[in-house]
């Protein structure tokens, strides 16, 4: 049997001023360069969801042991508007090209928050992406993805690069900020024939047999037979209840996928990694058992089910799962005082899985790592 452990331990990104600013950083997702060489892009701003968040990077040349901060992915001083940028995740072609996603909201109310409190529908937001051909020393300027007609989505997985050489961006499907709801969570899957520049063709898979199920943030993987998978976090929506992880697996084309069924992980948002021949790993988020915080584990079955018997604790969130008050149990305003999540992980070229997630330690939310191993 596959065990997993936990090799490597550090600090990406953390703010070294504490004295003179406050910074929240988090949302991290990470690209390996060469054979030392890592890339990681993350959001900055004064709290998780404040009008000034940025997209910064940061670069290991030591293969993930010391990092430095070089700075803004991208200057938004010639936007037409005020926008916040959250949630950068890159995906690195086989011409070396690296190409980020993210989600840009429209702040041009400061004081309208992202989420309506009565509907759960969004600001209008785009999704944007922009290309580095030099490793991440420069980039484009934002390209605005156009979404079909009538659809609200946000990007939920970095673009993948399919087997017939398409792209496919995952997103996730929201309503309008004054719509009335209720917010049913979908996937839906957009595809480009030329390289990012058109994207249609939509396929929304991800839905439950009930309406009271709920699945999304949901990562998509190639697998190394081409196929893709995901883990979804999943909720009952009438009860906001939780429930374990569900997992889907999709064809090699993106158009066709299983119902979502459950797994036998209890836990919120995630990030999966094939390692070949069935055996596959997983970094995952847990709130609601104790001790909470981010757990790894590894499944023998192609993620239907996982050694949680051998699982890891990677981070111990316990006394530190909150910032602040409290407040609302009720969505969106239960996600306003987190102080953990979104983890994410890369298998390295030498068979090591490099993990990222945001924390909260002495009162400082930042970007940590750990390095993992299955043998």
């Amino acid at each position: 049997m596959s065990r997993i452990e936990i090799v490597d331990t550090g600090v990406i990104y953390i703010n070294s001023n504490p004295g003179y600013e406050y910074y929240f950083a988090c949302h991290s997702h990470l690209v390996q360069l060469g054979p030392q060489e890592l890339f990681c892009g993350f959001q900055r701003g004064q709290a998780l969801y404040s009008v000034d968040s940025k997209l910064l990077q940061a670069r290991s040349t030591d293969g993930g042991q010391n990092w430095k901060t070089e700075g803004l992915m991208i200057d938004p001083v010639d936007d037409d508007r005020v926008y916040s940028y959250h949630g950068p995740m890159i995906t690195r072609l086989p011409d070396g090209t690296l190409i980020a996603n993210a989600t840009r909201w429209d702040r041009s109310d400061p004081n309208n928050p992202l989420f309506n409190e009565e509907t759960g529908g969004i600001v209008p937001a785009d999704t944007v992406l922009f290309r580095s051909t030099d490793n991440g020393a420069s980039w484009s300027d934002p390209q605005i993805v156009q979404m079909p007609e009538g659809m609200v989505l946000t990007p939920s997985t970095p673009i993948v690069v399919l087997k017939d050489g398409r792209w496919m961006l995952p997103t996730d499907q929201w309503h309008a900020y004054d719509a009335p709801g209720p917010y049913k969570p979908r996937t839906v899957g957009l595809f480009s024939s030329d390289s990012g520049q058109s994207w249609g063709d939509p396929v929304t898979f991800g839905v439950s047999d009930t309406a009271e199920i709920g699945h999304w943030h949901g990562r998509i993987n190639r697998l190394r037979d081409d196929r893709l998978f995901t883990l979804f976090w999943t909720a009952n929506m009438k009860t906001e209840g939780a429930m374990p992880h569900h997992y889907c697996v999709g064809s090699p084309d993106g158009h066709e996928w299983s119902t979502p069924a459950p797994t036998n992980i209890p836990g919120q948002t995630n990030w999966p990694v094939d390692l070949g021949d069935g055996r596959m790993a997983v970094i995952y988020t847990v709130r609601e058992t104790n001790p909470p915080g981010f757990y790894a584990a590894v499944s023998e079955d192609g993620g239907k089910t996982w050694d949680l018997d051998n699982r890891v604790h990677v981070w111990d969130a316990t006394g530190r799962d909150k910032i602040g008050i409290t407040l609302s149990d009720h969505y969106p305003r239960s996600h306003d005082t987190i102080s953990f999540g979104a983890p994410t992980s890369t298998v390295l070229a030498d068979g090591d899985i490099f993990c990222t997630f945001w924390c909260t330690e002495v009162a400082t939310t930042h970007i940590r790592y750990a390095r993992l191993k299955v043998s």
